[in-house]
């Protein structure tokens, strides 16, 4: 496996994710090797060892409330990879969330599956970029 892969996914268009539904990842903007790869709206690690991932997402909500994104690792929730804000004028309130997080795929686990998943409220993004990068 190429030991430099990267894979930076964005979805420039309006999307609208709903409470506890996944953030989608439309558009490939740069791929290197074949170690990540895009699968629909996750995004899938095929060697052991570790990744960074950065992730950025512009929304409103259509709803005030707390909104939440969290980075999901084979379902499970990557600790410390979370983001929220709270939103208190429905509709017109433009936000942004981010995190980096750094995930760890052993040797027997591959291939691994990242996927983002919004836990608040419903949202409507105008823009999501992820940047997944293998380590090692």
């Amino acid at each position: 496996m190429c030991n430099n892969s990267l894979i930076y996914l964005a979805t420039p268009a309006t999307s609208t994710v709903a409470i506890n539904g996944v953030l989608p990842f439309s558009t490939i903007v740069r791929r290197r090797g074949q170690t990540i790869q895009q699968s629909n709206n996750s995004i899938v690690l095929n060697a052991s060892g570790y990744y960074k991932v950065s992730l950025t997402v512009t929304f409103t909500a259509p709803v005030a409330g707390v909104a939440t994104i969290q980075l999901l690792q084979d379902g499970v929730v990557v600790q410390g990879a979370t983001a929220s804000a709270t939103i208190t004028t429905a509709t017109t309130e433009v936000r942004s969330l981010s995190f980096d997080a750094i995930v760890r795929v052993r040797c027997c686990d591959t291939p691994s599956v990242l996927t983002v998943a919004n836990t608040g409220v419903a949202i409507t993004s105008s823009n999501i970029a992820i940047d997944v990068e293998y380590l090692d």
